[in-house]
């Protein structure tokens, strides 16, 4: 597996160049007007956690897909963005109700794409509860509609992708040589301790998707899926700092059972199969650590747009104290090579290795 990521999806060309290098954020949201009422009749219209933002001053941005939410990347210097379906997507609904609008959710990305090709990339969102429509649908949001990756948020009905039924969806990502967004949403019942009042989003979230990973690594996922790829939001859900602790007591607890090992360290996994992302965490030393930690290559930028202010994220990333190796490859030169985006002043064209 190379560690760059391999070319895939959609692509864009411009930079709005008011703020200097070209930034591409990599996990901005949106929703559709049917999700939010199939999310409301669902829930008797009780907005929670875990049926999205239903209601609230975060719906109007995340049905924007026209001119505001142009207008309010240009004022922010983000020159291109790359879409996904807000939390929980589809995930929470119904098998019946989930399909027909993950495909209807891609098919809206798709048109925002042909629009404005130099200023979107799109993930595609999957009905998870039904690994055949998932799988299909990745590789009809790939070849035909030109989207550049899939947004999996964590769980689907308390499962994670360490599950065998998941196997035929993460076959299908990588055949679409396109890489998986592991995105957060309230813990499973697994993890309903760390759901603590008012610290759901700034810790049971990490808790929740960095627990997924460590699970995938545990089964055996990416020994399975080789050229598997994955992107964690919010420098990795915490889990980059861990590495050195996870590996030293990964091997003492095995020694103390007697478990049969992996076959690599788990910080070996992650360092081949993920990126990470600072949505939600432009903070100065967290990045700096994160950078140091796992490399520039790893690293993407991302606002997490309407949940964060994306104008104060890109003067926040704007402002850290990054060399030019590692500002270019984080605002831009990642998300071209992950994503498989072309670069600014590219021709527009869908781009896969076959």
């Amino acid at each position: 597996m190379e560690d760059s990521g391999s070319p895939a999806g959609a692509t864009a060309d411009i930079s709005v160049g008011n703020r200097g290098t070209r930034l591409i954020a990599v996990e901005e949201a949106f929703s559709i007007p049917e999700i939010v009422e199939a999310a409301r009749e669902q829930t008797g219209g009780r907005p929670s956690m875990s049926s999205g933002p239903i209601a609230g001053p975060l719906l109007g941005p995340l049905l924007d897909l026209g001119p505001g939410r142009i207008a309010a990347m240009d004022a922010a210097g983000i020159d291109v963005q790359v879409l996904s379906v807000s939390a929980p997507g589809v995930q929470h609904l119904r098998p019946e109700v989930a399909t027909p609008l993950a495909r209807l959710a891609n098919d809206r990305v798709h048109e925002l794409l042909s629009a404005h090709p130099t200023r979107f990339a799109g993930m595609a969102t999957l009905p998870m509860q039904s690994p055949a429509d998932a799988a299909a649908e990745v590789m009809r949001a790939v070849d035909e509609l030109g989207l550049s990756g899939v947004l999996v948020n964590s769980h689907t009905e308390g499962r994670y992708l360490d599950d065998p039924r998941f196997e035929p969806v993460l076959e299908a990502i990588v055949n679409a040589d396109v890489p998986l967004y592991l995105h957060p949403r309230e813990p499973s019942e697994t993890l309903a301790g760390a759901g603590i009042p008012g610290f759901t989003v700034g810790w049971a979230y990490a808790v929740e998707v960095g627990t997924h990973v460590l699970r995938m690594i545990s089964a055996g996922v990416f020994d399975r899926f080789p050229d598997l790829r994955i992107i964690l939001g919010h420098l990795g859900e915490s889990l980059p700092l861990l590495l050195d602790r996870i590996d030293d007591r990964y091997r003492f607890e095995l020694t103390a059972v007697g478990g049969a090992p992996l076959e690599r360290t788990p910080s070996s996994y992650f360092r081949e199969h993920v990126w990470v992302t600072t949505s939600g965490m432009n903070f100065a030393a967290p990045v700096r650590a994160v950078v140091d930690i796992l490399g520039p290559e790893r690293v993407l930028f991302a606002a997490d747009h309407p949940m964060e202010d994306q104008a104060a994220a890109a003067a926040a990333f704007r402002a850290l104290d990054l060399n030019p190796h590692e500002r270019t490859l984080i605002s831009h030169e990642n998300a071209e090579r992950v994503f498989g985006l072309a670069p600014a002043g590219a021709a527009p064209g869908h781009e896969r290795n076959d």
